[in-house]
């Protein structure tokens, strides 16, 4: 069995990995410029994508 620290670990960071992507999946969704990136061989998903990124870069 597990003790309580150990517990109390696995929860932090279960807490901590959930909110992760709920700040930037939650906020892409909000966003009508962001998307959902696929990967280069389009089998699976990498990523967020911003439209406007490149638009708002520096000359």
């Amino acid at each position: 069995m597990m003790d309580i620290w150990t517990r109390l670990l696995l929860g932090v960071t279960a807490f901590a990995v959930l909110g992760y992507i709920g700040i930037v999946y939650g906020g892409c969704a909000a966003d009508p410029d962001c998307h959902f990136g696929p990967c280069p061989g389009r089998q699976a998903f990498c990523g967020v994508v911003h439209a406007g990124a490149r638009e708002k870069q520096a000359p």
